[in-house]
């Protein structure tokens, strides 16, 4: 008959409890330890490894250093034009501002809201170009701007520098023209102003020498028209052939061409005064009218030049009170002796720019 063996354990006695409890502290201690040496390794090496970290990221800027380093030139095409005319415009205008020593990049058509940005828009009216740039920061904050009137879109390789000069030393784009940078927009103000120039005046049919004299006068000139009024003398003093010729005339003048060298047609009316002697003095005054021709050059500048071949058509004639030599000269009878005279002027006269004598 079998019977079951049960194996009875002897009780842990208090030795053996404490030897069993301290081989676990131990081994927690050693694993603790353990730990401990890799965490302290691990933040060594990180500490060690950040200056590299720094050095390799300090020659790239972050995209918000860029953003407040360097402006955005963002193009502006709220009508559409083409492509190649816009961004053509802008990059005219942007790298204008950089040879200005201002800090903008290539033309985009985007940028971030926060962005700061040199806006390069080009607007039509009509057959008219309007070539704007504005300085804006953030986008929509306009902090300055300026504009410029193109009569074609090509003249903007002329206006880009004087829209960037204007913008960064805050001057109107007018004062910035220079004879290399005209456009036709310089020519558009009209303009005042004074005149004075020499003369030499003929009598056709004479046998006078040219009278010399001088001229003074006041012209107010659009591109096209201009106005004028003007005092001319001259004055031969030759006993024999002697000629004296003097005229206050008001005239209109139209410009054949809006260039810088400009002939012209001009006419209007004039109050004479004249003086001829060969054998006897004659003299006269009057009304009349005058036609002329002439050139005026350099007239995008305030200093003009201009040159006129005037002819002078008086009413009446000069005239002279005579007694006939075949009669007694207590009975002679007074001949009147008449002669008309058609002076031909030329003259060379200085124009310059006079705005305190416009009144309008």
């Amino acid at each position: 008959m079998n019977s079951s063996i049960v194996s009875i354990q002897p009780p842990k006695t208090m030795a053996t409890v404490k030897h069993t409890a301290k081989t676990h502290i131990v081994r927690c201690r050693s694993t603790f330890w353990h730990l401990g040496s890799i965490a302290f390794l691990v933040a060594l090496i990180a500490i060690a490894s950040e200056p590299i970290l720094a050095q390799d990221d300090a020659g790239v800027p972050s995209a918000a250093q860029t953003d407040t380093t360097r402006a955005s030139c963002l193009i502006h095409n709220p009508f559409n034009i083409a492509e190649a005319d816009a961004q053509t415009s802008a990059l005219l205008v942007c790298q204008a501002l950089r040879s200005r020593g201002i800090d903008v990049g290539e033309p985009v058509y985007e940028v971030p809201d926060t962005a700061n940005v040199y806006r390069v828009g080009v607007h039509f009216l009509g057959e008219a170009v309007l070539l704007r740039v504005s300085h804006e920061v953030p986008v929509g904050t306009i902090i300055r701007e300026r504009q410029v009137r193109l009569a074609s879109i090509e003249e903007a390789f002329d206006a880009a520098g004087r829209l960037a000069l204007a913008l960064e030393s805050e001057e109107t784009v007018e004062s910035t023209a220079t004879m290399e940078t005209l456009i036709t927009e310089d020519l558009v103000a009209d303009i005042s102003l004074w005149a004075f120039g020499l003369v030499a005046a003929v009598a056709p049919g004479e046998n006078a020498t040219p009278a010399p004299g001088f001229l003074l006068g006041w012209h107010y000139e659009t591109p096209r028209f201009g106005i004028f009024a003007d005092f001319l003398f001259a004055n031969n003093d030759n006993d024999e052939n002697r000629f004296q010729y003097g005229t206050i005339t008001v005239g209109g003048r139209y410009f054949l061409t809006d260039k810088a060298i400009a002939p012209w047609i001009s006419g209007g009316a004039s109050m004479l005064f004249g003086t001829r002697s060969n054998e006897f003095e004659q003299e006269g005054s009057g009304i009349g009218v005058f036609g002329a021709v002439g050139l005026e050059v350099l007239r995008f500048n305030r200093n003009r030049l201009a040159v006129e071949l005037r002819l002078s058509l008086p009413f009446s004639k000069l005239s002279h009170d005579e007694y006939d030599p075949f009669f007694d000269f207590e009975n002679g009878e007074p001949v009147v002796s008449d002669r008309y005279v058609a002076p031909i002027s030329l003259s060379i006269a200085y124009l310059r720019d006079a705005p305190w004598l416009s009144w309008w």
